[in-house]
């Protein structure tokens, strides 16, 4: 399926639901995607398959829940998020951040720290603390 038969919600739905943290997934009543979220875009969720019979699963086992969309009695299709796990502590976040950065970058760390806005340095001191 080509990307922009993805795209068959109103823009303003896709604006509300790109503003979430949360990866959401939404499926036509045929069980066809319709839409996938940014946040569930940047978790590289396998959609090379493009059915709620293939990507339901692996979603449900990571904590999402599954939404059934209804107009009255008919089903018009189900959205499937899952929600995001927030890091607790300051320490938490930054981690995260060196994490998701380092990984975006293909773990070159030059292009990691200059993407954090830190020095090759801090950020090799960060790892090396994460690590102690």
């Amino acid at each position: 399926m080509p990307h922009g038969e993805l795209e068959r919600l109103p823009p303003i739905v896709r604006a509300v639901l790109d503003a979430r943290d949360e990866e959401i997934v939404v499926f036509d009543a045929r069980g066809e995607l319709l839409y996938v979220s940014a946040a569930a875009q940047l978790a590289q969720l396998p959609i090379e398959r493009l059915s709620s019979a293939f990507l339901r699963e692996p979603l449900i086992a990571r904590g999402a829940r599954a939404v059934p969309l209804q107009r009255g009695p008919t089903v018009l299709g189900e959205m499937i998020v899952v929600p995001r796990i927030q890091p607790r502590t300051w320490a938490d976040q930054e981690r995260e951040a060196i994490r998701e950065t380092l990984e975006q970058a293909g773990g070159k760390r030059a292009e990691a720290a200059r993407r954090l806005g830190i020095s090759r340095t801090t950020l090799w001191r960060r790892l090396k603390a994460e690590r102690a």
